[in-house]
């Protein structure tokens, strides 16, 4: 909710008003006392002893005790009189040795060396930075306790600024940030003065450096002093107080927990995860976009991981204005620009995708609808100008076309379980999860702790439930026991939960959790990521071109999908493992069973499909293999040539032996013996059942049951044509398949023991 603002005209009274709001709401103390120690962050913010901002992760629980129990030696006697330090850390980083405390002296343990004193800071310099040290300590996720000893400086060094006649400005709002202008990157003025004022009291100020992954090669970068960046902190922390102090359609920036559900928003180590409109300089596309992308997440039509990019190409129309534009203005949005010059200026600039032209056509088109105050033009556009951006391809053509780039190769999958010793154990159980599940890499990390319970209704299967965040809602996977695969991922899992409890002591909230200040979250897919690319870049993993594999979660994913297809998975069952809300998604796996299953086949030159009439169809085989488009559907038992034949799907599977469009792989015998036997015994209930309606006089009933007898003894005796015709044709017998599986060794031995029917090649793995 938006902050209360001060009544007045004065932009500096208005500004102060609304963080003497915040720190009111907070708690009324805030802005009585000048000390803040022990007792103050206790009842202002409810962080007692065992907090990590006391002391470093080093300190135990024995060390937090002894903590608490000097802090309620003394108790303050007024508002102004608590534990506390002035400068955080004395010269050279070494900490202070003494807390004040009516002239009393406490081990410095008592704030672990930290304090906050605001009694030498003057009035209009104090408020900000209460207002600052209050939004960080009110969230238990930026309680930390080295950045604390960094933070703490800024109190004396706005002290002396303000003391200083030659920087000195109104507020600290006023040094400005880059975000404002549109950027967000390079320092802020302020960080400049801190770093001279950190150099001139003789604190460290060697610059940091940090190792970063770009594609196969680690760079190294030098960056400024560590110490000093806080205060580009401090100025986009002020800048988002006073943004938050407007109604929500007024923001320019806008945390994500003030729009979406907390579930729904991203975990970050630094700031809290916002959205901004900055980068938008026009003010009336801005207030455009503002209001279209609200209204977007109001009616749920955008997630918070796809927001920067979908502002990013809400921006583009912006840059292509001031290449015609001098000042672009609002008539400058004709239909002339947005269907020829802006379609042109983008395929020129190469453009990948379609949403970099089809995100802001719609956006213009949702504000002449519902924004008449700028009284455009009524803008109609064709949508089939979509079809003129180069870089636009059908999406079933090329999501089966780059599929098998997607996805992680053999060779790659054999290499990583083959070095597995050498991974951290967090990551190796990440990997073994994924690769016999299939999930998503938010869905693995964010795994509940108890997501693993007995199935109540069988001793044999173990119930894995996660939540699917891409289509909201959960899923309740199967994990049988005697399954290789699965006893490896029901046995990652509880090795996981004993190594939580040992270190935790407890029962935490995720399988694998990671402490942020006083917050508990999950490990982040982007930095288990990167760890693990990096590790792939040391240890020399190469793919079948000979370049270093560049590692993503999501490879697994379509890793596993292949694999299943390739199992003999039907379509429904890859869609309920997958997870998929509906099947067109699955889809992309059986046509890629098909071009290679089937190509295997035909090498061998078996490769034969029969109608229910008995007759071969020499062509489905063909129809199979080809690459510009999928005229041929996988099926239980074979192929549907369905949509060689009208160009559709057909959407009754279940009838397919009765269908003069089915197509039957000879190779799929024991499959049409079990069917046959299937439909056999349900002819005899069927029987029965349309004997007991007549005699109970239920004509109606025994109407429909003799029509599905009808059908069914139609379809038995397509089958055993279909099972004559395999026996007299023969049936497939290569010596080896095109597709196997990679071998595992070292700490995932027991991948030796992975299912058989998901095609690994473990020797002791039951068939499934």
């Amino acid at each position: 909710m938006a902050l209360k603002l001060t009544r007045s005209c004065d932009p500096d009274v208005a500004y102060l008003g609304s963080l003497r709001a915040f720190l009111t709401d907070l708690h009324p103390t805030l802005l009585e006392r000048d000390l803040w120690g022990f007792h103050t962050l206790r009842e202002c913010f409810g962080i007692d002893a065992g907090s990590a901002l006391y002391a470093p992760d080093s300190y135990g629980e024995a060390r937090h005790a002894q903590i608490l129990r000097d802090a309620q030696e003394i108790e303050p006697k007024s508002g102004r009189v608590e534990s506390n330090t002035h400068g955080g850390r004395g010269r050279k980083g070494r900490p202070a040795s003494i807390v004040r405390q009516r002239g009393q002296t406490l081990p410095d343990a008592l704030l672990g060396g930290i304090g906050f004193d605001f009694a030498a800071v003057p009035e209009f310099y104090k408020t900000e930075l209460k207002a600052f040290f209050a939004w960080r300590l009110a969230r238990p996720q930026s309680r930390h306790y080295r950045w604390y000893t960094r933070v703490v400086q800024l109190i004396p060094f706005c002290a002396d600024l303000a003391s200083s006649q030659t920087h000195a400005a109104h507020h600290l709002i006023d040094f400005g940030h880059p975000i404002e202008s549109g950027s967000g990157r390079g320092s802020t003025p302020l960080r400049s003065l801190f770093e001279q004022w950190l150099a001139a009291r003789d604190y460290s100020a060697r610059p940091t450096k940090r190792k970063w992954r770009r594609d196969a090669t680690i760079h190294e970068t030098a960056y400024g002093p560590v110490a000093s960046a806080v205060a580009n902190v401090l100025v986009f922390t002020l800048i988002l107080l006073r943004e938050r102090a407007k109604p929500v359609e007024a923001r320019d920036l806008v945390l994500l927990e003030d729009v979406y559900p907390a579930d729904d928003v991203p975990v970050t180590t630094s700031k809290a995860p916002y959205l901004s409109f900055f980068r938008i300089q026009l003010p009336w596309l801005r207030h455009v976009a503002r209001r279209y992308v609200l209204n977007k997440i109001e009616h749920k039509e955008l997630s918070p991981r796809s927001l920067p990019s979908y502002i990013g190409s809400l921006g583009l129309i912006e840059v292509c204005l001031y290449g015609i534009h001098p000042s672009p203005r609002p008539e400058h949005i004709t239909q002339e620009f947005i269907e020829h010059t802006f379609l042109s200026w983008g395929n020129d600039k190469g453009f990948t995708g379609q949403n970099w032209y089809t995100d802001p056509l719609n956006m213009l088109q949702w504000a002449c609808a519902y924004l008449p105050e700028y009284r455009w033009r009524r803008l109609v556009f064709d949508k089939r100008n979509v079809r003129r951006v180069r870089s636009y391809h059908p999406r079933t053509h090329e999501y089966e076309r780059n599929l098998e780039d997607a996805m992680v190769p053999e060779e790659v999958i054999e290499q990583i379980f083959l070095r597995f010793d050498s991974l951290p154990v967090v990551c190796r159980r990440l990997l073994i999860i994924a690769r016999y599940t299939g999930m998503r890499s938010i869905d693995l990390h964010a795994l509940a702790f108890d997501c693993l319970a007995p199935d109540p209704d069988d001793a044999d299967f173990m119930l894995l439930t996660f939540y699917q965040s891409k289509v909201k809602r959960w899923n309740t996977k199967p994990l049988h026991k005697n399954d290789a695969a699965h006893a490896l991922v029901i046995q990652t899992i509880q090795e996981q939960q004993d190594d939580v409890r040992r270190a935790w002591r407890r029962e935490t909230q995720y399988l694998f959790p990671h402490r942020l200040g006083d917050a508990e979250v999950h490990l982040s897919p982007g930095h288990t990521r990167d760890v693990i690319a990096k590790w792939i870049i040391r240890q020399g993993i190469r793919d079948k071109d000979g370049g270093i594999y560049k590692f993503g979660w999501h490879d697994l994913r379509h890793f596993y999908g292949t694999e299943l297809a390739l199992a003999g998975y039907d379509i429904m069952m890859i869609q309920m493992e997958l997870g998929h809300a509906s099947a067109d998604m699955s889809l992309i796996y059986v046509n890629q069973r098909l071009k290679l299953k089937k190509k295997a086949v035909l090498e061998k030159g078996g490769g034969k499909f029969i109608s229910i009439k008995g007759e071969v169809d020499d062509k489905v085989a063909e129809l199979a293999l080809r690459k510009d488009a999928s005229l041929a559907v996988d099926v239980p038992g074979g192929l549907c040539s369905l949509p060689g034949q009208i160009g559709e799907w057909c959407e009754h599977n279940g009838a397919c032996f009765t269908c003069s469009y089915f197509r039957a792989d000879i190779g799929q015998l024991p499959f049409f013996e079990r069917e046959m036997r299937t439909m056999a015994a349900s002819l005899t209930r069927l029987k029965g059942e349309v004997e007991g309606f007549d005699q109970d006089g239920h004509r109606r009933m025994a109407d429909i049951g003799r029509k599905r007898m009808e059908r069914t003894q139609q379809g038995l005796a397509n089958v055993k044509t279909i099972i004559k015709t395999i026996r007299a044709e023969g049936s497939y017998s290569g010596r080896a398949r095109k597709y196997q599986r990679a071998a595992c060794s070292g700490a995932a031995a027991e991948c030796d023991q992975a299912a058989c029917g998901r095609g690994d090649p473990g020797r002791h793995a039951t068939e499934r």
